[in-house]
């Protein structure tokens, strides 16, 4: 017996030393390829356009389960909630309201895409008015029901105090897109 754990620890042993000792000889480099996606990567889409300051965080929604059949049949299912922040630049007027279009995912199922990704969203426009006795418009709660994730938020157009208004030209975007990160309990 100890014979064969002799023997065999020798085996073992030869295997494990050579692994460990270091190589002398550069390796041969690998010959440069381009990457391969599977999703390309997207530009980012500048907002240098935009004349205030636009962010957006997501929020949480509080999660209640019914029991009660006929309440369980008027729930508008999942939501996802944007708090929108607006920082206009002290050399323009106050905000008066915006338009803004928020874009999400449907709820469609999904699995991992071999070819490229289709246009699944779903958009939803709010017009958002300053409340009673603030100066300016500087911040704003949206929600979308029934839907997978809230991509980004387009800032349309901004109407002043002073009666004028901004709107977005196609080839510039005033453009929020939320982090991944969820914040619960805070703005």
């Amino acid at each position: 017996m100890n014979r064969l754990s002799a023997t065999l620890l020798l085996l073992l042993a030869a295997p494990f030393t050579f692994a460990q000792a270091p190589s002398h000889t550069a390796p041969a480099a690998a010959p440069q390829t381009p990457s391969q996606w599977l999703i390309p990567p997207t530009d980012a889409i500048s907002s240098a356009g935009c004349p205030v300051g636009f962010s957006a965080n997501r929020q949480a929604a509080t999660n209640v389960v019914t029991v009660d059949r006929d309440a369980r049949q008027k729930n508008d299912g999942p939501a996802q909630g944007l708090h929108l922040k607006l920082n206009h630049r002290s050399s323009t007027p106050d905000i008066q309201s915006i338009e803004v279009t928020v874009y999400a995912t449907s709820l469609k199922p999904r699995a991992l895409p071999v070819a490229p990704p289709s246009d699944d969203l779903i958009s939803k426009t709010f017009e958002l008015h300053r409340t009673t006795g603030s100066d300016s418009l500087s911040d704003a709660d949206v929600w979308m029901h029934q839907v997978g994730s809230v991509r980004w938020a387009d800032l349309i157009s901004i109407t002043y105090t002073d009666g004028t208004t901004w709107h977005a030209m196609p080839n510039v975007k005033c453009r929020a897109v939320p982090s991944n990160f969820l914040l619960v309990g805070a703005k």
